[in-house]
């Protein structure tokens, strides 16, 4: 089985809430999640976004779970996933150190998963970055990954026209305002 996965920003996150409840979705957990994620320099392009094709490594803590896990970044598709839990965090940091990975930063989310059909949706509440839907579906092969993708995507239209997917992951948008920040301050500094 394969996972595809889209994701909107959007504005109101009450107003998705109910629309997706009135097509039928059930609410199945919320849930607080922190996720530190991890880079290797050689992994990554001038902006500090993972290459294309390339994995990223995170520690994922919700609820009483900590799981180290490694995501190949396919930013159009789904790529490879691997995970595995640590009864601490500081033994992820001290695994992802010693493969070479170096903490870059953190994303914190609150997310309430629901259930609508043979899809997932989760509704995030991102510290730093705002508010999105994610649509989570399965594809049995590699040949069905395209036709997923479109279901999800023909979902997030019928729960909301004005949507517009984002192509990229959150880490992406998370190094984009570190990026701009980091623009902002050099720019004080040099009195621009």
């Amino acid at each position: 089985m394969i996972e595809v996965e889209i994701r909107a920003k959007i504005e109101d996150i009450n107003l998705i809430r109910g629309k997706i409840l009135s097509l039928g979705a059930i609410h199945i957990k919320t849930e607080k999640q922190t996720d530190k994620i991890f880079g290797r320099l050689e992994d990554l392009d001038e902006n500090h976004k993972i290459i294309e094709g390339h994995f990223s490594a995170r520690i994922r803590q919700k609820a009483d779970k900590i799981l180290v896990e490694f995501k190949e970044i396919r930013r159009t598709g789904a790529g490879l996933e691997f995970s595995s839990s640590v009864h601490r965090i500081e033994d992820g940091v001290y695994l992802l150190e010693k493969l070479g990975y170096e903490e870059a930063f953190t994303v914190s989310k609150t997310r309430d998963l629901y259930k609508l059909r043979e899809f997932e949706i989760c509704l995030d509440q991102v510290d730093k970055l705002g508010n999105y839907i994610e649509i989570e579906h399965s594809a049995k092969d590699g040949d069905q990954k395209e036709k997923a993708i479109k279901e999800c995507e023909d979902l997030l239209f019928e729960i909301d026209q004005k949507t517009i997917v984002e192509p990229k992951k959150y880490g992406d948008l998370m190094q984009e305002l570190i990026n701009q920040n980091e623009v902002k301050t050099k720019d004080k500094k040099v009195g621009v």
